[in-house]
């Protein structure tokens, strides 16, 4: 038996002088405090990199693209008006890319449709007939959801050169 012992305890003060093994967590100060990392500063191989402390300007790649407006030009494009009994008619008015609204006429509604638009979609926000109707929409062209009181209708912008179902 004592030759078995004399082989572990060998063995045990081999291991423990052998270089790049450890006993595991080093513990700081008392012992009672282990650090553990979870992971890099890098969000993964598409993450990307820090934008900053403001969270910077660009979007990135697969972010869409920044802020801003697309210019878009409606010259007589066809419009089914919801909002009075599902006319057709028309819609004409111009993107101003500088400040990102725009004020389009639609005959059926006795005043201009105005807003602001945003993103490459020309996303709309704004009202039409003097702001008696609040619209929105997820582009322009695109269907425009627009709300009075508690009255609901939409208007159905299409592109130009295409027909409005």
């Amino acid at each position: 038996m004592r030759p078995a012992i004399s082989a572990a305890v060998a063995l045990a003060g081999l291991l423990a002088c052998a270089p790049g093994y450890t006993s595991g967590p080093t513990p700081i100060g008392d012992g009672s405090v282990i650090i553990i990392t979870t992971g890099g500063g890098d969000a993964g191989p598409d993450g990307g990199s820090d934008a900053g402390s403001d969270a910077g300007s660009d979007a990135g790649a697969d972010g869409g693209s920044d802020a801003g407006c697309a210019p878009l030009t409606l010259n007589g494009v066809p419009v089914v008006d919801g909002c009075h009994g599902n006319a057709a008619t028309s819609a004409t008015g111009t993107v101003n890319t500088v400040d990102c609204s725009i004020d389009f006429t639609i005959p059926t509604f006795s005043g201009p449709c105005s807003g602001s638009v945003s993103g490459s979609s020309d996303a709309f926000d704004g009202g039409c007939q003097g702001g008696f109707y609040v619209c929105t929409s997820d582009s322009l062209p695109g269907t425009m959801t627009c709300v009075y009181s508690t009255y609901i209708c939409a208007i159905k912008i299409c592109a130009a050169g295409t027909s409005c179902p």
